[in-house]
């Protein structure tokens, strides 16, 4: 993520973009099958994927402009971040 919002090329911003949104894809799979990102039962990765997704829209796309998706856009992902919040 952070490599984006640094780049200090248009080729560096865009790779580290790309590299964003697959692996935001991958996990949008990944959650499609299972609950959290281990299968059923919630674990610190899942605490750290969280704050990610939870400043995403507002914070990485404004300042990084990693914007081509908003998690909004992820059905999977909207849910796991509700899930978790609530």
């Amino acid at each position: 993520m952070y490599r984006s919002g640094f780049a200090r090329s248009q080729s560096a911003y865009e790779t580290a973009v790309n590299e964003v949104f697959e692996t935001l894809e991958e996990m949008e799979h990944r959650l499609s099958n299972q609950r959290y990102l281990s299968g059923d039962e919630f674990t610190w990765l899942d605490l750290r994927l969280f704050m990610t997704l939870v400043r995403f829209d507002p914070v990485y796309t404004t300042y990084f402009k990693t914007n081509l998706k908003r998690i909004a856009d992820y059905p999977n992902l909207l849910g796991y971040v509700r899930d978790i919040y609530s």
